[in-house]
């Protein structure tokens, strides 16, 4: 095992690493791509772009405000996610953001978990219906990659859940993500001294139940406030690296209270924060 000074050390390094080199953007001011140097394969500029919604949208802004309103990263054409972690897409439940929508029957079940300081979205699905190939285990994606530019590169992720009315969105700098054919997790981290540890990027072999404890069952959608739980890895004050043996198990899920039922009609339809995004990206504006 990594001693707690070592731990301690790497921990700063990674968090000084993220916050140094990210922007700061406003979900409603975004540039037409945010990292063309790396080769974006997409746009950010969303709305502007492919109006509320487009099936063949390359957006890589994305979202998770509820059960309801969340998106997906996932491949623009049948792959399988490892071969095209770099230009994945957004599908999201709701229009409203330029993005392609989530089919009728992709989500099978979901729980979102607001916490103090990460929100995500965990559930079950077809996701062969957002292009994930049959049988796909899937992988992670993260702001970092291999190369530091991110998969996808340039994606950006906001959330409105901490704020007081749809149209207040921050900017979620680190997150991580996993999907496969017939499960996904979505977690972002809000600015803060233990973003980097909640939202690790270093686990992209052990998965999303382990990386996000949460609820996967069928037939459940809900919105639950929770508590943060343990840092993802780290066991007694020390940090676990793929490669030690044994693989540790995955930590329990923070403590859910306010948990409140939707049902699978709930996941369709326009978001309540999209107008005021509509209108902004279009005439320069709130609605």
């Amino acid at each position: 095992m990594v001693s707690n000074s070592f731990l301690g050390l790497t921990t700063a390094l990674l968090l000084a690493l993220a916050t140094s080199v990210k922007a700061d953007y406003n979900i409603n001011q975004l540039p037409h791509t945010t990292d063309s140097a790396h080769g974006q394969a997409g746009v950010n500029d969303c709305v502007k772009t492919y109006g509320e919604s487009n099936p063949k949208a390359k957006c890589q802004t994305a979202v998770i405000n509820s059960v309801t309103d969340f998106c997906l990263w996932a491949p623009q054409y049948s792959a399988s996610i490892g071969d095209r972690e770099r230009d994945v897409v957004a599908y999201c439940t709701k229009s409203g953001y330029g993005t392609r929508l989530i089919p009728k029957g992709t989500i099978k079940g979901a729980q979102f978990r607001k916490t103090p300081s990460f929100v995500q979205v965990t559930g079950l699905c077809d996701c062969t219906k957002i292009n994930v190939a049959p049988g796909d285990e899937g992988g992670e994606l993260d702001p970092h990659g291999a190369d530091g530019s991110g998969n996808p590169v340039g994606g950006l992720v906001f959330t409105n859940a901490y704020g007081s009315n749809p149209q207040d969105y921050i900017q979620l700098k680190e997150w991580s993500s996993f999907i496969g054919y017939n499960e996904f997790s979505f977690r972002g981290c809000r600015d803060g001294p233990n973003a980097a540890n909640l939202c690790p990027h270093i686990y992209d072999e052990q998965g999303a139940q382990w990386n996000h404890p949460g609820k996967y069952e069928p037939g459940t959608f809900e919105n639950c406030d929770a508590t943060d739980g343990k840092f993802p890895g780290v066991y007694k004050g020390q940090r676990w690296y793929q490669g030690q043996t044994p693989i540790p198990g995955p930590h329990k899920a923070g403590v859910t209270s306010n948990c409140q039922e939707f049902k699978a009609k709930d996941l369709r339809g326009k978001s309540p924060g999209a107008p005021s995004l509509l209108r902004r990206a279009l005439f320069g504006k709130a609605e």
